[in-house]
């Protein structure tokens, strides 16, 4: 249970239109009016709202008219209450109305003007016309107006403008305010498309999701599952735009809805233009270019959820079946075009031509939708789809993690002859093999008899996940030396050569296994969907490996901001996390962590779910919380959470951090040393690496050192340097080494691993008496820190650091450490030259030094 609610609707705050609320301001001061223009929902009244109470606060009179169509019946109906009460007619009216705002110029805001009685859009023109207000009204498209509105614009008495959707950071911003406890990803891009940047509508597609369920909070994270079931209340709100159409233009509606976008060739062949043109003409239905096709779609994708919802269930099915069989008898050039008579073939129960709807499944796949392949795949093989719909069957099964249910409908071998299809079929096996029952052998020897390039490349990415990096890379680069290596072999093979070069040590290989297979995947996206997932994938293991952890970073957010669907975007997630988490950015690690398990319960090919648990659960050790870290622990043990064996040194390092954030740190740092162990018989010397570092943190320094510094001279890179260099400060209490495994550490964005080593050196100075040095490391220590909010190791608990300077004080000697004179930063800063050298004074007495000679770069990031 959770004890809050989304925040919705009235106590949302203005988002998206501060450029035209500016607007409004200065036309009130210059003396224009301004007519707010848009579609229903997108919020004009809510702007006029706000611009009234900005004007009143600034000290303007105003009136608020609202119009409707009760009022419309009634002369003066709307504007009853701004009428003089000795009455007369309606000259003496119109008089009255401008003798009462004689001397003053109000605000009068009109809403829905276009609802005004001709009465009450005289009385307003005749306001804009004497200039005796500022006029601001709202009109909805698609209305006609009263000719005294229309005149507003068209004499120049007011300026007309266009309110258009609200943008996506606009919605973003709504999201942020409703869901204070964190919304994931997907569920976010969702509601951003379906409400098609409408405020009324998102308020009640949420209010929609959380009556019926679909909108859940799970895993710390609001989360949308299953269909969008629109609520009584979300049918009447699109119905009242709906209101008053004809039965034909209510067909073509259906027809759009269950189709769109759909070509007007077919739309017109299935119904007479003249209802179509009228559903143009009411702003329901939009007909556009694209490319060489015109194209129907509704004018707001939550109208086409709304119309498919309400459609009795047999007039659904015929629709379907319509569009089916029209589309049926069309070229069906387009890439989707397979996909989408496939998907009404489903929907209206009738299976069709299985060759169709084998394209579908492979389509649908590619789209990475494996519920939908599965369904296409099956519906192809009970259509007569032969051993080619069962063998597809069985590999979409496979990659969405299913692989009892592969196993049971994967056919037989093919024809030896047909070396492709034999590929392709133990490739399918394998799966099952190795990610289903952890059958190594028996995957290696299926990949081994098919004999080809694609085989083998399949089996390098195997001998990977099983941690044998050194043979899954001699494998790999055999496969990318190859001239006749297929496209998918060689996204393949750079994946394995990739990953394993990156865990061996190897970054310049790994780079360049990266580039080859990204630029295979950019030449062929259509027939390698996942293929720039994967090799980026490869690329992100190799950099965290390595220890290039700001690069990690780089890669994983703009894959992860890159991702649109629900499987590659929970393998990101899960990347993601792990990477804040190394950096020390436990409050983002924790979110996409926990975003990434919600989406690997779906979906989880690789068996991601059980090392995103334990980094979790790392996350909440690292921020000092030991019975949740437990807890999770103990949720990524458990018997069917079975993994790889390349993630198991990693897990076991969570394992170490769980024990010390419950005291307990002379088991954790044995843990880390086992760790380490298994990384080593495991042939991954920089996971080692890592977890002898780790043992170092934990208190194990002197046991671990040499054999860090033994890596360190074998392996590349400016990572293990640091690491073996941090480690023999740790075990000599040698607080220059850690100085120099500071700024190391920082370099490579372990912007925690720093915060410890500068902590520990700077108590080290303290114990030693060096006043100056031990301040400056305080400094740099504390500015560290601040960039892991929450962060609690036993570094740098046991060197809790005052700081010395001041927040004002540290932000100029940084300055001036990098080299500004005093006038520079005076600029930058805008402040005195003469106060920044008070600054600088009082900082050089508190420091103990002279002045900017003595300056260390080190009192900064």
């Amino acid at each position: 249970m959770v004890a809050w609610r989304p925040v919705l609707g009235e106590e949302w705050e203005l988002v998206g239109r501060g450029r035209v609320l500016r607007l409004i301001e200065t036309a009130a001061a210059s003396g224009d009016g301004i007519a707010l223009c848009g579609p229903p929902g997108v919020g004009k009244t809510r702007l006029a709202r706000e611009a009234l109470a900005h004007l009143t606060n600034a000290g303007w009179p105003a009136e608020w008219v609202a119009a409707t169509r009760a009022a419309r019946a009634i002369p003066f109906g709307a504007v009853s209450h701004l009428l003089p009460e000795r009455g007369g007619d309606r000259a003496a009216l119109l008089r009255g109305v401008a003798e009462r705002f004689a001397g003053t110029r109000p605000v009068v805001a009109v809403d829905d003007a276009h609802l005004l009685d001709d009465a009450s859009a005289a009385a307003v023109h005749h306001l804009a016309l004497r200039s005796q207000a500022f006029l601001l009204v709202t009109i909805r498209y698609g209305e006609r107006c009263p000719d005294a509105v229309t005149a507003l614009w068209k004499e120049g008495l007011a300026r007309r403008v266009e309110l258009d959707a609200l943008p996506g950071d606009a919605i973003d911003e709504l999201l942020d305010q409703t869901f204070p406890g964190g919304l994931d990803a997907l569920t976010r891009r969702r509601l951003a498309v379906v409400s098609a940047g409408n405020p009324l509508l998102l308020r009640e597609m949420l209010w929609a999701g959380l009556d019926t369920g679909a909108l859940r909070h799970r895993h710390g994270m609001w989360r949308w599952t299953g269909e969008l079931t629109p609520t009584t209340r979300l049918v009447e709100v699109v119905a009242a735009r709906l209101d008053g159409v004809s039965a034909a233009e209510q067909r073509v509606l259906e027809l759009v809805a269950c189709g769109e976008p759909l070509p007007a060739a077919i739309l017109e062949r299935l119904f007479p233009v003249d209802a179509i043109a009228q559903a143009e003409q009411r702003g329901l239905v939009v007909i556009e270019r694209s490319g060489l096709r015109t194209l129907a779609r509704l004018s707001h994708p939550l109208y086409g959820e709304v119309i498919r919802s309400t459609m009795a269930r047999s007039r659904a099915r015929t629709t379907a079946a319509e569009l089916a069989d029209a589309f049926s008898h069309t070229p069906m050039r387009r890439r989707d075009d397979a996909l989408r008579v496939g998907l009404w073939r489903l929907r209206a129960g009738r299976h069709g031509d299985p060759k169709t709807l084998l394209t579908a499944a492979k389509q649908a796949l590619r789209r990475f939708d494996v519920t939908l392949a599965a369904r296409l795949a099956r519906a192809a093989s009970d259509s007569g789809g032969g051993w080619a719909a069962e063998r597809t069957l069985a590999q979409v099964l496979s990659n969405a993690g299913w692989y009892e249910e592969s196993v049971r409908v994967l056919p037989g071998a093919p024809d030896p002859g047909d070396a492709a299809a034999r590929t392709r079929w133990a490739i399918v096996r394998a799966d099952v093999l190795y990610w289903g029952h952890g059958r190594v052998a028996e995957a290696e020897r299926a990949l081994d008899e098919a004999g080809t390039a694609t085989a083998r490349a399949y089996r390098s990415l195997i001998l990977m996940f099983d941690s044998r990096c050194a043979e899954s890379l001699a494998l790999a680069q055999d496969v990318l030396g190859r001239g006749d290596a297929e496209p998918q072999a060689l996204v393949w093979a750079a994946v394995g050569a990739c990953a394993s070069a990156g865990i061996l040590g190897d970054h310049a290989r790994a780079r360049a296994s990266y580039e080859r297979g990204l630029a295979v995947a950019a030449d062929h996206p259509d027939d390698l969907p996942w293929g720039r997932v994967q090799v980026c994938c490869g690329y992100c293991m190799a950099l965290l490996a390595t220890g290039r952890v700001d690069e990690a970073f780089a890669v994983s957010e703009r894959e992860y901001r890159a991702a649109r669907t629900v499987e590659p975007l929970g393998t990101w997630a899960g990347f993601h996390g792990v990477v804040a988490k190394t950096r020390g950015d436990l409050d983002r690690a924790a979110r996409t962590l926990r975003e990434s398990l919600t989406l690997l319960a779906r979906y989880d090919t690789f068996r991601l779910a059980a090392p995103c648990l334990a980094a979790f659960a790392g996350v909440r050790a690292l921020g000092g919380d030991g019975v949740r870290a437990a807890r999770l622990m103990d949720r990524a043990d458990r018997p069917q959470r079975r993994t790889s064996r390349l993630f198991l040194p990693w897990m076991e390092l969570d394992r170490a951090w769980t024990q010390a954030a419950s005291g307990d740190t002379t088991t954790a740092a044995a843990t880390a040393r086992r760790a380490a162990a298994l990384a080593r018989h495991a042939g991954q010397p920089t996971i080692e690496a890592w977890a002898l570092y780790d043992a170092a943190r934990l208190g194990d320094a002197p046991a671990v050192h040499i054999r860090l510094a033994e890596l360190a001279a074998v392996i590349p890179g400016p990572a293990m340097t640091a690491f073996a260099t941090a480690a023999a400060g740790l075990a000599a209490a040698d607080p220059d080494r850690l100085e120099q495994a500071t700024e190391a550490l920082h370099r490579l964005g372990l912007r925690l691993h720093a915060a410890e080593t500068a902590t520990a050196a700077g108590t080290l100075h303290v114990r030693a008496g060096r006043r100056t040095r031990a301040t400056v490391l305080m400094e740099r220590a504390t500015e560290l820190r601040q960039a892991c909010p929450g962060a609690r190791t036993p570094l740098l608990n046991n060197g809790d650091l005052p700081t010395t300077l001041t927040r004002r004080e540290r932000e100029i000697v940084k300055l001036a450490a990098e080299g500004l004179s005093s006038k520079q930063i005076a600029e930058k800063l805008a402040l005195s030259a003469r106060t920044v050298d008070n600054h600088l004074g009082r900082a050089y007495a508190k420091l103990g030094i002279r002045g900017r000679t003595d300056l260390s770069p080190r009192v900064g990031p």
